[in-house]
């Protein structure tokens, strides 16, 4: 799912929606009258078993009163940071919350809730009047990995335009876009046809159709609605095939074009419950089968990722010293080749992403700054380092990277204009002699007090 999930039906809509961005709501009519659905037989947690030789290499079983910020990034935007477009590509009518995410019970519960219209305002995708609200979260730059069974024991919710789904993207989606990262689809699951998991497989196919992105999609009744009532969905995917799992059961057919580049690396996992979108042909908010003070649920018992053999640890967090500037600038260096050293500061102006304190690069003149830590000793591999961050106004340069030796060339990421807090990350960064030099580098050449960026919490992941 996600922003171009779809069946080949809906592939012209979809691709219009990617091209267009966000459009506000149309005006919706009251539905807060509708007689309530009937709720399906429900059922207590669910028991699996992935087979011999498989050993479980990550899990979240989602216990205690609080999501593991370790392991999950929520959304609170129509844009999504990761992938860089607003409503996700598919014309979805909902808006993330983090306040719609929530954990209690032993169980990841997302909650989709129609309210009196709120003005919601992202300034990438503009300022619109919202009814629907709802929940999505991903992995991204936490949990990683490459091949093995991704298993989930999902409930969820039935009606009209409920677009619960369980899926990937391959983690270099920022540096390659899609489809080239590859996506894979475990569960998706629309209203016309309760009894089926969808499940589907998008990548860039070279000479495919549609301009070489290339799409491939199964499914399979289990002979009852799946909605309201946990089920276990998986996918089984190595170096040549994905097998995609209902309740222990084959779905369809194997996918056997795993064997293209965009499935040979680390994906992240996402879970969100979408609304309307091109999948249900850009339906009105007020035609969601959802009424005020009545909100559905997406539940989740546990997700698992289990391997084969010895298992793959995921990518490794490295120590970065005061990492958040919240003990000013401190273990950071500042270079610069024309004394505008003071253009790098520690402050609280505007908010930071997490903390008190960000850094901020910013002057009413000309600048060129590099703000940088290094770290030795490191052991030998590959590395990226990630950053949140937000920019405005221009740049000559404006660079999250990183660098083997004080000569070497730099391996970076050029940083967008981001009206709010956004996750970041450079290439992968090959460490060969133990040393990693590595933070921002920006270069105002004109005199122009809107040229800012503020920076935060710094990572460097090994992979």
């Amino acid at each position: 799912m996600s922003r171009k999930t779809f069946s080949s039906k809906f592939l012209a809509a979809c691709c219009v929606t990617a091209l267009t961005g966000c459009a506000p709501d149309a005006p919706e009519p009251d539905v807060s009258s509708a007689a309530p659905e009937a709720v399906g037989q429900t059922q207590g947690e669910l028991d699996y078993s992935p087979g011999s030789g498989w050993n479980l290499a990550w899990s979240d079983e989602f216990e205690g009163s609080s999501l593991n910020g370790n392991n999950w990034t929520t959304l609170n935007s129509d844009f999504d940071p990761v992938t860089g477009n607003c409503n996700f590509g598919t014309g979805e009518i909902e808006y993330p919350r983090s306040q719609n995410i929530s954990v209690s019970g032993g169980k990841l519960i997302l909650k989709a809730e129609r309210t009196a219209a709120t003005s919601v305002s992202d300034t990438r995708c503009g300022s619109h009047q919202r009814t629907l609200f709802s929940g999505r979260l991903h992995t991204k730059g936490k949990v990683e990995r490459r091949y093995g069974k991704i298993v989930a024991s999902i409930k969820i919710p039935s009606g009209y335009g409920m677009w619960p789904a369980f899926w990937t993207l391959g983690a270099n989606v920022q540096q390659v876009g899609w489809p080239s990262s590859g996506e894979i689809d475990i569960l998706e699951w629309h209203s016309n046809e309760p009894n089926w998991m969808k499940s589907a497989v998008h990548w860039y196919g070279g000479t495919a159709p549609n301009g070489g992105d290339a799409h491939w999609g199964t499914g399979q009744s289990g002979g009852y609605n799946l909605a309201d009532s946990f089920h276990i969905y998986e996918l089984e995917w190595d170096a040549g095939k994905m097998v995609f799992r209902l309740d222990n059961q084959y779905v369809g057919t194997t996918f056997s074009n795993s064997t293209e580049a965009e499935f040979q690396q680390n994906h992240y996992l996402i879970l969100n419950l979408a609304m309307g979108g091109n999948w249900y042909g850009f339906p009105a908010a007020g035609s969601i089968a959802l009424n005020q003070g009545q909100p559905k649920t997406m539940e989740v018992e546990w997700v698992r990722w289990y391997q084969t053999g010895g298992t793959t640890p995921p990518p490794t967090g490295i120590g970065v010293d005061n990492a958040g500037f919240e003990s000013g600038l401190n273990s950071w260096t500042t270079w610069t080749p024309n004394g505008t050293a003071g253009a790098a500061i520690s402050e609280t102006y505007n908010g930071a992403h997490s903390g008190a304190y960000h850094l901020t690069h910013w002057s009413s003149q000309p600048f060129e700054t590099w703000t940088y830590q290094a770290k030795t000793g490191l052991a030998n591999g590959n590395y990226k380092v990630r950053a949140w961050v937000r920019k405005g106004g221009n740049f000559a340069i404006a660079r999250l990277q990183g660098k083997t030796s004080g000569s070497a060339a730099p391996v970076f990421t050029s940083l967008g204009t981001y009206g709010g807090w956004t996750l970041v990350e450079t290439p992968t960064i090959n460490v060969t002699s133990g040393y990693l030099e590595f933070g921002f580098h920006t270069q105002a050449t004109t005199a122009d007090g809107a040229n800012f960026i503020h920076m935060d919490d710094v990572e460097i992941v090994k992979l």
